[in-house]
């Protein structure tokens, strides 16, 4: 397909957009790799089963899922995976805050690179796939999982609210209408989305937020290594203690075939 034709492209089956989709897919195949176990086999068996899934109905769209772009970001996410390793096992390890401040810095700079790489592979794709067109079919199989559509949903409004004015915030409205129409084909599934699992999920990504936004912002200058290091550690706990349960308190309560896979550091096993 051309980039002419695939800027066409509608995405009436709600489909997860396809960059989402093969970095959610790389991601799962080194989970995989680095942290099966007894516990989550089943869960990651068939979480690779729905990306498959998903790439292979894009294919028979006619979109181009190329080859390098799922073997590119799988490499860009096993470099993010060793320095996420090393946050993880820093209480076990006896690393210094300073020292988790410098990882930090890494992992945002390795995140920065991907986001780049990401953003070449979208310019080649030329499609949004947000456009959904006016008529969704009955049957949406390749959404989003709801415990990740209420992610996605909640970090959007977030952006939403506390980005006003951003040259991107017509692009973070597209997205939070689009996974809005998601959540609104869940309840058409007879799927019952509580208002509270969107609550909580906002409630975990804006304590995410306040943590990160330093970090993301550059600012180990101004606040130092060791506040990096300090504010990294909390941001983890958030994330382990409060924002993958949420996700996962969704998963377990709609029986979904997959769950969010935890992999906790070595001293918590």
């Amino acid at each position: 397909m051309s980039t002419q034709e695939s800027m066409e492209y509608i995405n009436k089956g709600l489909k997860v957009p396809l960059l989402d989709a093969i970095d959610k897919y790389t991601i799962i195949l080194i989970k995989h790799e680095r942290a099966e176990n007894d516990t989550n086999r089943q869960s990651i068996a068939n979480e690779t089963a729905f990306w498959k899934g998903v790439l292979d109905a894009y294919r028979k769209d006619g979109i181009e899922v190329r080859d390098e772009w799922i073997q590119t970001m799988k490499t860009l996410n096993e470099k993010l995976w060793d320095v996420e390793e090393e946050i993880r096992n820093a209480k076990k390890n006896k690393l210094s805050n300073e020292k988790v401040g410098e990882l930090a810095v890494q992992l945002r700079d390795s995140n920065d690179e991907r986001v780049a790489k990401r953003a070449k592979m979208a310019e080649a794709l030329g499609t949004d796939f947000f456009d959904t067109g006016d008529e969704i079919p009955a049957q949406t199989p390749h959404k989003l999982p709801l415990h990740e559509t209420i992610d996605r949903l909640t970090i959007t409004l977030l952006k939403l609210e506390r980005l006003q004015g951003n040259k991107n915030y017509e692009s973070f409205q597209r997205e939070y209408d689009f996974y809005s129409k998601v959540v609104d084909a869940f309840r058409k599934d007879d799927i019952d989305v509580k208002q509270e699992w969107i609550d909580d999920m906002k409630r975990a990504n804006g304590r995410v937020w306040d943590r990160e936004a330093a970090i993301r912002q550059g600012r180990e200058s101004e606040f130092g290594l060791e506040e990096m290091g300090r504010r990294t550690l909390e941001l983890r706990d958030i994330q382990m203690q409060e924002r993958i349960p949420a996700k996962n308190r969704v998963a377990i309560e709609i029986g979904a075939p997959f769950f969010e896979v935890k992999t906790p550091a070595n001293h918590e096993s």
